[in-house]
């Protein structure tokens, strides 16, 4: 028998490598469809990076990183929520939410939009075509979450549209995806740990009307969270997270959150794909520059917020690498 064990125990660890090079294919991005359902974090979750995913809050937005991370407000029954951002990749893009209980469930409806304003045709030789487009996104979410005193968990139910253009034969895309989280936080609330699942689904309907469907799937993402706090500042708490796409590349968030008090919350996170990283040491060990490109746009965020019993407030600020430009995204919460 030990020697059956043992065997397997190989075999698995040959097998598990090999298993995960086949499932998760870098730089294939361009299979992945409906990118845009990752673009509606609030704007605490923006400020960190979507690093806090295994810390317990309130804030509602927090389940779109992690749902089993969704707690209600002390002596609070609903929470209503909205936010909205400007930035170079969107002319109007917000969010609201409405999040209640029933009995230990907690329940959340959601609603994204994406509107990216006027955009100019042109054909296939560069020339303008003298059409204009106006594309618009949309995600509706059903969130569920059970926690519990140490441990919680959470699912999402997503259903998404994107409309890209009104051309003949053209038509709007549909898709549903799934999302699930696990939770676990120290008895001391010093330290904890998550597992999450982000947009697990694909296309229901595609973007042409030639009577046939291209089942793409979505990003279909793993991420694995932590955070801790530190007995010497109990005030600051860091965050870390590793999430790892079916088709991109792999990425790292770090993020900081610092209480001034009772109410008022600083908020510092950073972004950057694990081959960008290797690339930036090896920069600057060579002490050569190299061409300004990156994997991923976000890279650095910051933040402010005001919690109260009744509502709260946030901001954010997000550096987009490579010139991309910045975003801006402001939040408010309503508790009764």
């Amino acid at each position: 028998m030990p020697f059956k064990i043992s065997k397997s125990a190989l075999l698995a660890g040959l097998l598990l490598p090999t298993a995960g090079m086949a499932y998760f294919t870098q730089n294939d991005a361009g299979r992945e469809v409906f990118s845009f359902m990752n673009t509606f974090d609030g704007p605490r979750n923006t400020a960190l990076e979507k690093a806090a995913g295994a810390l317990f809050t309130s804030d509602p937005t927090i389940a779109l990183v992690n749902p089993a991370s969704l707690i209600m407000p002390e002596g609070k029954n609903h929470m209503a929520e909205a936010h909205w951002q400007t930035g170079d990749f969107a002319d109007n893009q917000g969010s609201l939410s409405y999040t209640g209980h029933y009995q230990k469930y907690i329940l959340q409806l959601g609603y994204n939009w994406l509107d990216y304003g006027t955009i100019e045709g042109y054909d296939d030789y560069g020339d303008a075509t003298g059409k204009d487009y106006n594309p618009f996104s949309q995600l509706i979410t059903a969130t569920i979450a059970f926690p519990m005193k140490h441990f919680s968990f959470g699912a999402t139910i997503k259903f998404a549209t994107d409309n890209l253009a009104d051309d003949e034969g053209a038509r709007t895309a549909m898709g549903a995806a799934f999302d699930w989280g696990i939770t676990w936080q120290s008895e001391s609330k010093l330290f904890g740990l998550a597992l999450a699942a982000r947009d697990f689904g694909c296309l229901l309907r595609d973007y042409v009307d030639d009577d046939e469907n291209q089942y793409y799937p979505m990003s279909q993402t793993f991420i694995f969270s932590g955070y801790m706090r530190a007995r010497a500042i109990p005030r600051l708490t860091l965050f870390a997270a590793a999430e790892f796409p079916r088709f991109a590349e792999p990425f790292l968030n770090l993020a900081g959150e610092y209480n001034l008090g009772k109410s008022f919350f600083v908020r510092l996170g950073f972004s950057r794909t694990w081959l960008d990283l290797y690339r930036d040491a090896l920069e600057l060990m060579a002490s050569e520059n190299r061409p300004d490109e990156t994997n991923r746009a976000h890279m650095l965020s910051a933040g402010l917020g005001y919690i109260h019993p009744l509502f709260s407030v946030d901001y954010s600020f997000s550096y987009l690498a490579q010139g991309l430009g910045q975003e801006h995204r402001l939040g408010i919460r309503f508790n009764f």
